[in-house]
């Protein structure tokens, strides 16, 4: 029973241990890039943020001087360096995921690639300047996958729901975020007697909002509109509908709307048309 007990407070500490250590280690790298910035003659440690993807990223720094690349996973390997000296920015506590960069020559330009831990390829373009041209350069650089821009520009959209949106568009409200753009285009309504026109478009990062004028050409024949069986696409994308008239008397035409998903196409729409039949003298 008493090893039992020893054993578990053993595991315990071990664990807490390995906490503190991870926790440490996230305070120094911080201490070391205000450190750095203070030797460098900065008054704050800012970086500026490259977002990198499958292009090459174009990164100034000045001869003379130290320049801090941090990544967002540690890098692996780097290739065709030779140029300049590249190294952990703490060479006590070394972590790979912060580096400094220092040109061997006063100046020039290079092509560098940095493998991360997570096999992603930072390419960049690294230029060397005179350190007399400072507004050129950046002492710090970030660089974050291009990935986490789209998700920053998604989760940056308006806070507001699909019904909240449907109510802009039918009061034709300006939404913050939202891009709108009028427009006319002709829709396949399979209906030889409705022509469908989209007529207004809303953008959004979580939604897309149509408008679309549906118009009963024909002289005789009056059609119901049954959103309740509407569809955008296969899987169906639409998240609500609204009509402002549910049937079509001849020549009469209508609006109605549709909140959708924002990889929703608005080509692709399916409204479900019923030709009312007039009732018999009889009835």
């Amino acid at each position: 029973m008493k090893k039992t007990i020893l054993s578990s407070v053993l595991q315990f500490l071990k664990t807490l241990a390995n906490t503190i250590y991870r926790v440490l280690l996230v305070i120094v790298s911080h201490i070391i890039l205000i450190y750095i910035g203070f030797n460098l003659g900065l008054n704050h440690c800012q970086a500026k943020t490259v977002y990198y993807g499958s292009e090459t990223e174009v990164v100034t720094i000045t001869y003379g001087g130290e320049t801090i690349f941090r990544f967002n996973e540690p890098v692996k390997t780097i290739s065709r360096a030779s140029d300049f000296s590249i190294e952990t920015a703490d060479k006590t506590n070394p972590d790979y995921s912060i580096l400094s960069v220092t040109p061997r020559f006063t100046k020039g330009s290079s092509q560098v690639t940095f493998l991360l831990a997570n096999g992603a390829v930072v390419s960049s373009k690294i230029e060397t300047v005179s350190k007399a041209i400072p507004e050129k350069t950046d002492s710090f650089y970030d660089f974050l996958p291009k990935s986490s821009l789209v998700e920053k520009d998604a989760n940056a959209g308006p806070d507001i729901s699909d019904i909240e949106l449907m109510k802009s568009m039918i009061r034709r409200e300006e939404v913050l975020g939202i891009e709108q753009r009028s427009l006319e285009r002709e829709i396949k309504s399979g209906v030889a007697d409705l022509a469908v026109k989209l007529v207004r478009i809303y953008t959004g990062a979580k939604f897309n909002g149509y408008v679309f004028k549906l118009s009963n050409i024909s002289k005789t024949k009056s059609y119901a509109v049954d959103l309740r069986h509407l569809t955008l696409g296969k899987p169906n994308q639409a998240l609500l509908s609204q009509t402002d008239k549910k049937e079509l008397k001849p020549q009469e035409a209508t609006f109605f709307r549709i909140v959708a998903k924002p990889s929703s196409v608005y080509y692709n729409v399916n409204v479900p048309f019923g030709e009312i039949k007039a009732k018999s003298a009889s009835n």
